[in-house]
């Protein structure tokens, strides 16, 4: 690992406790990082079974780091609380509506459910971890909720923590709750939370439902919300229509911007694109971020720091990229 600088420009180094704890095996190397081949994304972190990922140690050490901080465990419990709403049977009479009334009506209620953005794109096998199978449910309905952004600028403090674990539990209680509204109307749902997912990923599904585009950073650029929001995910097999990828310019904006790469303590976020899995994409260098994140208990600095995640800011934004566009169309 590299001495990257930190904020305050001095080389940060991984804790030694960390050190002792990481596997041999590159988080990278997991990840598919380098890997010229497609092949189906395998779990590096956030599983707590005890064995299916390699860095195991590592993920409990975090999770045992602020045990005796009350905010904290509180979150965490709040988190967990969401989790545990039992999932209805599904009914035995099912209700037949167009895919359009029923796109409408799913939608409708992630918003009622606290849902800040929503949409609907056709699940597909490949978002599946390689350790697990492929889960029930041809349409995936994916709802965004935006941070308190005055919480995550304070990132890597404690109420950026507490911010993501309440936006995490909101997340999962309005997963919840749709699924049980579909599932009472005769159709199978299943709820998927974060941030133990556990066996699908939920960026692509979300970018491919409309809802931004993968940044710089290595998470979502939503055109109202920027980087500072979390995902939750309703796996269905309710008859819906799928929405559209939204292409506003956000990853070309990343294309010269380095807001969130200088602003980096451990220097983990590429300038350019990174061959993954077979395909070139944004990265970040999870051998450099982890360490970070675990030794201040959170991290969320990138997210916080990207322009479009400012509040005011958008709008601009987009106009310039749709300026831009424009003008490259017209030389062309």
């Amino acid at each position: 690992m590299g001495n990257a600088k930190t904020a305050a420009g001095k080389p940060y180094q991984p804790s030694a406790e960390v050190m002792a704890l990481w596997p041999e095996i590159s988080g990278n190397s997991i990840n598919g990082f380098g890997d010229k081949k497609w092949h189906k994304p395998r779990p590096v972190f956030w599983r707590t079974d005890g064995k299916s990922i390699s860095h195991t140690d590592v993920l409990f050490y975090f999770y045992a780091k602020d045990r005796d901080n009350e905010a904290i465990a509180s979150s965490r419990r709040y988190r967990e609380e969401t989790k545990a709403i039992p999932t209805s049977d599904i009914a035995d009479v099912k209700i037949e509506k167009t895919p359009e009334d029923w796109a409408g009506a799913v939608k409708q209620v992630a918003l009622d459910s606290k849902a800040d953005e929503v949409g609907i794109c056709a699940y597909q096998p490949e978002w599946t971890y390689d350790d697990r199978p492929v889960p029930q449910g041809k349409w995936a309905i994916v709802m965004g909720f935006a941070h308190n952004y005055e919480n995550m600028k304070t990132a890597p403090h404690e109420d950026a923590y507490i911010e993501v674990m309440a936006q995490y539990a909101r997340a999962g209680a309005a997963a919840k709750h749709l699924t049980n509204w579909i599932r009472e109307r005769g159709h199978f749902a299943e709820a998927k939370t974060g941030p133990n997912t556990e066996d699908v990923l939920m960026i692509p599904a979300a970018i491919e439902a409309g809802l931004g585009e993968l940044g710089k950073h290595g998470s979502m650029i939503n055109k109202k919300h920027g980087s500072s929001f979390r995902l939750s995910m309703v796996l269905t097999d309710m008859p819906l229509l799928p929405d559209a990828a939204d292409e506003f310019g956000g990853d070309q904006f990343c294309q010269s911007c380095q807001v969130c790469s200088k602003a980096c303590p451990p220097d983990a976020i590429y300038k350019d694109k990174q061959m993954v899995r077979g395909d070139a994409k944004w990265y970040v260098d999870f051998d450099k971020c982890l360490p970070y994140f675990v030794d201040n208990k959170t991290c969320g600095i990138c997210l916080a720091v990207c322009p479009w995640s400012r509040p005011g800011i958008a709008d601009n934004l987009l106009q310039k990229m749709a300026r831009r566009r424009a003008a490259e169309v017209a030389g062309s």
